[in-house]
């Protein structure tokens, strides 16, 4: 019974001293923190900044890309639904069987609320034709006028925009049309279409695009149709979708299998300026995080040098009283590990802000918070943070006890 207690009491110090070794191992760490806390605060304010940046960059970059393409959405739309070539059977046939010029109406405005809503900023049917006004001729464009400023909203106008589909009474004109016409805001203008058809309308607004809509007038998609004797047809439709790469070819992919008859492809110049500025905007985000880092990895380095070369002598004597460099890595590892989690957890906090204010200095929104930013920069700023103690710990590795004891 006595051998048996005696046992037992072995094996409960057995039991005990890893527990114990960890107590004083966590006993060192924190009194090396703490007498050291001046020092520390460098190397936890490079952490906390570097952690910020890159917090906030990355937050802003899992978001660019649907920012940046609604941004983008002011130059224009960036994707063109027609009829297919050689496609036939839309559903509406002219006199005598023959297919009438374009495309159903019904059918394209269908494809347009096909298009996610999530990523449709607007779409419109067009329809175009010649037409006789008081002064001579000029192009006819009948759109959806409720849809015309969402997807052209770099348009200069001086009056007004029509804001209703249905308003057949206004029209827009372009800023070269309306000079040669002699037209202002407020002027009725008379339209014949080619069949005879007449209608009278006013002028709400001059259009100053840059581009070919600077030589028409715009006219509600019904009364345009009348003009020219296309009831219920359109040429195509033109929609702003803030998509882009692989996003805005399963759009068109889906767009395709849903409507045999239509073929929908993005209008490439637009499309290759968003993918180049948004390249361009998230390769410079990558070399500002990255030029940060560098830095944060200086700034932790030289802070942990000199907190090792002041801790030589400490250093020196556990070794002596049977440290293995094992324990002193150890050590200085566990001590860098925890300012680096207590930074990031700041860092963190601080780069949400941080994004919050690029995002509505730049987009005018919120950025939306997504959880794998945590580990992100979590892995990060603690590898940054490991790579700056690298050095450090070979200088520590490197203390000789007797030198250190003699005054070396």
């Amino acid at each position: 019974m006595a051998a048996g207690d005696a046992f037992s009491r072995h094996g409960r110090r057995r039991g005990a001293r890893p527990f114990a070794r960890l107590k004083t191992f966590a006993h060192l760490v924190w009194r090396s923190l703490a007498v050291r806390s001046g020092r520390l605060e460098i190397a936890l304010a490079a952490i906390i900044v570097g952690a910020a940046i890159v917090s906030a960059l990355t937050s802003l970059y899992l978001d660019i890309s649907i920012k940046m393409s609604q941004e983008l959405r002011a130059f224009g739309p960036n994707l063109i639904i027609s009829a297919r070539d050689g496609a036939e059977g839309d559903g509406a046939e002219g006199d005598g069987g023959a297919q009438p010029r374009g495309v159903a109406e019904a059918l394209l405005r269908e494809a347009i609320a096909a298009v996610p809503a999530d990523r449709r900023v607007g779409g419109s049917p067009y329809l175009y034709g010649l037409v006789r006004l008081d002064l001579g001729s000029a192009v006819l464009a009948g759109v959806d006028l409720a849809a015309l400023r969402a997807i052209s909203p770099y348009w200069q106008v001086e009056g007004a925009w029509i804001t209703a589909d249905f308003d057949d009474r206004n029209a827009m004109v372009g800023r070269r049309l309306a000079q040669s016409m002699e037209l202002a805001p407020g002027s009725a203008v008379t339209i014949t279409g080619g069949n005879g058809e007449q209608a009278r309308v006013t002028v709400k607004g001059i259009m100053d695009t840059g581009e070919n809509e600077d030589s028409q007038i715009v006219v509600n998609l019904a009364l345009a149709q009348r003009l020219l004797g296309l009831p219920g047809r359109a040429d195509f439709a033109m929609v702003s979708v803030a998509a882009q790469g692989p996003q805005a070819d399963a759009i068109t992919a889906a767009l395709a299998e849903r409507f045999p008859a239509l073929a929908a492809r993005p209008i490439r110049k637009v499309s290759e300026n968003d993918g180049q500025i948004l390249d361009r905007i998230e390769g410079l985000m990558a070399l500002v995080a990255a030029i940060i880092l560098v830095i944060t990895t200086l700034s932790v380095n030289a802070t942990l040098t000199a907190m090792i070369t002041e801790r030589t002598p400490q250093i020196g004597l556990q070794k002596a009283l049977g440290a293995s460099n094992r324990d002193i890595v150890g050590q200085i590892l566990a001590e860098t590990a925890v300012t680096c989690l207590a930074a990031v957890a700041i860092g963190l906090l601080l780069g949400f802000g941080l994004a919050q204010l690029l995002g509505q200095a730049v987009f005018g929104a919120w950025v939306t918070f997504r959880p794998v930013v945590v580990p992100l920069t979590l892995g990060v700023s603690l590898l940054a943070a490991l790579i700056a103690a690298a050095l450090p710990v070979r200088g520590a590795v490197n203390v000789v006890p007797a030198r250190v004891l003699r005054g070396e």
